[in-house]
């Protein structure tokens, strides 16, 4: 009786150590859910060259941006914050540009539909030269996306603006608590004088960082015809020749500045064909090309 009541206390004390051990990944998974969450630390960002699925982006600043393309929907950031150090969540009217400062105030409209959302940018992307913006799932709910989507996109100037004065890394003037000062012109004719500024309202206004509304508005849907930009030349040889190699048409441009030229390609009967038009652009030696919408 003594020896097998030894057997068994040790049999009891085995299988109460294989149950310990168990235990151990399920106790190591609930320490790994207890990790804190990031730290959100909005700032202004404009970051270095990244590289994407074909090629390099190279962001920069600018207010004036408008353009139209295909948008798609954005995957949550690995580690929580997106590029601005915000923290993402699904349910916000946010979104990702490849280039822009970051943040920028864009209005983003279904050009399927008409709807549009209005929406911060503070994160970088889409990696697909082939998308020119990534809306969070929200925005793109309440866009009316279901797959990637003809849009047009317009920067809010203004509020992009003054995000930017308001976040950048350096201090910056508070211009709206600073006197207006006055500017006397007086004419070496006939000695009259004119006095300009001392005017308080000329103080400049503030723009939230917080989340916008969640909302859209009606707007008039189209155009819907998909083309590829291969590129926008000075001179008619060059624009003719990038034409030959790649299938494009010639036309005259319209975004001034001495490139008159640009080489086009389409219109394409939806995306997919699109999309292997851009990929063939690449093996023909253009780079930069983009889908556009008109």
């Amino acid at each position: 009786m003594r020896w097998a009541s030894g057997f068994w206390g040790r049999a009891l004390s085995l299988r109460s150590y294989g149950a310990a051990l168990a235990l151990l990944p399920l106790l190591g998974a609930c320490h790994r859910d207890e990790q804190p969450a990031p730290v959100a630390h909005p700032h202004y960002e404009l970051g270095d060259a990244w590289q994407g699925t074909h090629g390099w982006f190279y962001p920069n600043e600018q207010f004036d941006y408008r353009t139209t393309g295909l948008a798609t929907r954005q995957q949550a950031p690995a580690s929580g914050l997106s590029a601005d150090g915000e923290a993402w969540s699904a349910a916000g009217m946010t979104g990702a540009h490849q280039t822009l400062q970051l943040p920028a105030i864009v209005s983003v409209r279904n050009l399927l539909n008409g709807r549009i959302v209005r929406i911060r940018l503070t994160d970088r992307g889409p990696a697909d030269p082939g998308r020119i913006i990534a809306l969070s799932p929200k925005a793109a709910d309440l866009l009316g996306m279901t797959v990637d989507t003809p849009v047009e996109v317009t920067e809010d100037e203004a509020a992009s603006r003054a995000l930017a004065e308001g976040l950048v890394k350096a201090p910056v003037q508070n211009i709206s608590a600073a006197p207006v000062g006055e500017v006397r012109e007086t004419s070496l004719s006939d000695g009259s004088s004119r006095v300009y500024g001392n005017d308080s309202s000329a103080a400049t206004a503030s723009v939230s960082a917080g989340p916008l509304p969640v909302t859209w508005m009606q707007g008039s849907p189209g155009p819907s015809g998909l083309y590829v930009v291969m590129g926008i030349f000075s001179g008619h040889a060059a624009a003719a020749g990038v034409a030959m190699r790649c299938g494009g048409t010639v036309l005259h441009a319209s975004e001034g500045a001495g490139l008159e030229w640009r080489v086009l390609g389409g219109p394409y009967s939806d995306i997919a064909q699109a999309d292997a038009a851009l990929d063939h652009t690449r093996l023909c030696g253009v780079e930069g090309a983009r889908i556009i919408v008109e």
